[in-house]
């Protein structure tokens, strides 16, 4: 038991269809509040700019790793061909895959730990810090978890059932989760587990397997028949992602791998409890509640240690949360069945922990809802872009730095990780990324890579126009942004600093 009597009562008494409004609805409002601005890197750009251009033209711009993702590309084709190609319609899809996944995860819950274990998974889900980010992108990770989840269901549908087409519809959706990005391969043991745990039969896992291969030769066929690939989307893959330097490892680097969770900053004590609490489950928890630990342990396990290439040594993805995505519905049910555990022998501190663990969730949550509404940000920003466009106004780029809070620094200084600062002198890496962005988000022209900002003293860079056009100029855009938030403004040019307007660079 981990809720006090009233709570029990209260959500066991009342009507099932009125706990999903109320999830439903509490969903749309955290995610709509906490809204971020549009990612700076370039997954969700590339993904976006291909879409549109599908929408337009009938052709994607390119095959990359990013634009394979067809679990995130097809439903994001038929969003804006209902609803049209404007920017603020980015947020559509991230937030009815956020609703998509409250509703799973309470579910999935529900039938392990019932009802008011399933609504406190459901609220930790909605209020888990990066779902602030994850909710509002187009990165794959919410994508992903919400196919999982949904196949999660299926499954543990058919134990009760045993009904073959639920396994079907499991196989379809893991092949949906493939297809939206590959690491759904991390979960597989979790799957088998929930598939042969109790039943001890073959023919299950050949059911299952069977629909979700047959996701897989689709997928092989249209992109061998598109690209010419032989191995269709991993070998385009392996041609535009893989083979990358980055991520190159020694084996010692590897080992030490783990040491890379210090990334989850605020969160890593979560994490670290949670992977304690689910190897005890797998000692001593019932069957359902090892097979939830399995999928936790293997998606940390494999975020951390899974490679793409033997020799050289070489990372499959970086660590950090929102490669942790998928893994994150079974990491809160694994917290809860331990805090379950605890209030047997101590229900005033199960209590705390549990209620502590919701303000936490809620107080980061409510740390990163913006200033402005960011769906009003971005409409306000393509409206300064239009009159920057007409005025032909020069546009100059300044980034600030992300500063980390009490927890986070306590747990860098742990491990000796030190935050970067502010932009080194004539680093462009984040320049070009914001160009891109607001090339795409704000002015609505095609993504070119090949474009360079120019920098004027390493902190500001132009965007558009040169010292004479900003000489010549009473006013200038400003594309003022840090990790989540943007402006695109029109300032008097004297606003800015001295020694730029003077042009002393």
């Amino acid at each position: 038991m981990m809720h006090t009597k009233t709570t029990k009562f209260y959500l066991e008494n009342i009507s099932e269809i009125y706990i999903i409004a109320a999830l439903f609805l509490f969903t749309i409002l955290i995610r709509i509040v906490s809204l971020e601005y549009i990612e700076i890197g370039g997954d969700s750009i590339n993904v976006w700019n291909n879409v549109v251009s599908l929408v337009k033209t009938g052709n994607l711009v390119e095959w990359t790793h990013q634009t394979m993702r067809w679990g995130i590309t097809m439903p994001l084709y038929l969003i804006l061909k209902l609803f049209g190609t404007e920017t603020p319609n980015y947020y559509i899809l991230p937030v009815v895959y956020s609703v998509i996944s409250t509703v799973l995860v309470y579910y999935v819950a529900k039938h392990i730990g019932g009802r008011v274990f399933a609504v406190f998974t459901a609220v930790l889900l909605v209020l888990y810090p990066p779902m602030t980010t994850m909710g509002s992108q187009l990165w794959p990770g919410l994508y992903e978890m919400t196919y999982l989840l949904g196949c999660v269901l299926a499954v543990l549908t058919w134990r009760d059932k045993n009904s073959w087409y639920l396994l079907a519809i499991a196989g379809v959706l893991a092949g949906c989760a493939w297809g939206s990005r590959l690491t759904c391969i991390y979960y597989a043991l979790g799957i088998l587990s929930l598939l042969v745990f109790d039943k001890k039969k073959f023919q299950p896992v050949l059911i299952f397997s069977t629909f979700f291969l047959l996701v897989v030769g689709m997928e092989w066929f249209y992109f061998y028949c598109d690209t010419g690939n032989t191995l269709g989307r991993f070998g385009v893959m392996t041609q535009t992602h893989v083979t990358r330097g980055e991520l190159l490892v020694s084996f010692s680097e590897y080992l030490l791998n783990c040491l890379k969770l210090v990334k989850f900053r605020g969160l890593l004590p979560v994490v670290i409890v949670s992977l304690f609490i689910a190897v005890w489950l797998l000692r001593k928890g019932r069957s359902l509640e090892k097979c939830i630990s399995i999928l936790f342990l293997g998606g940390l396990f494999f975020n951390v240690y899974m490679i793409s290439s033997l020799s050289p040594l070489k990372l499959a993805a970086p660590v950090g949360s929102r490669y942790f995505t998928a893994a994150v519905p079974y990491m809160i049910m694994v917290l809860l069945f331990g805090i379950n555990r605890l209030h047997k022998k101590s229900p005033h501190k199960a209590d705390v922990f549990k209620w502590g663990l919701v303000i936490a969730f809620a107080a980061f949550t409510i740390k990163a809802i913006p200033a402005q509404n960011t769906i009003f940000r971005l409409q306000k920003d393509v409206k300064n872009a239009k009159l920057i466009a007409a005025e032909d106004l020069p546009v100059v780029m300044r980034f600030s730095a992300w500063s980390p809070n009490a927890i986070e620094k306590a747990a860098m200084s742990v491990f000796g990780y030190k935050k970067e600062g502010r932009l080194k002198i004539n680093e462009t890496d984040k320049m070009i990324k914001n160009a891109r962005r607001i090339r795409v988000m704000a002015f609505g022209l095609p993504a070119d890579e090949e474009y360079r900002p120019r920098s004027i003293d390493g902190y500001y860079y132009f965007y558009r126009g040169n010292m004479s056009t900003l000489s010549a100029s009473t006013q200038v855009g400003l594309s003022d942004y840090n990790r989540k938030e943007h402006k695109l403004l029109i300032v008097p040019v004297e606003s800015l600093p001295k020694e730029i307007t003077r042009g002393n660079n």
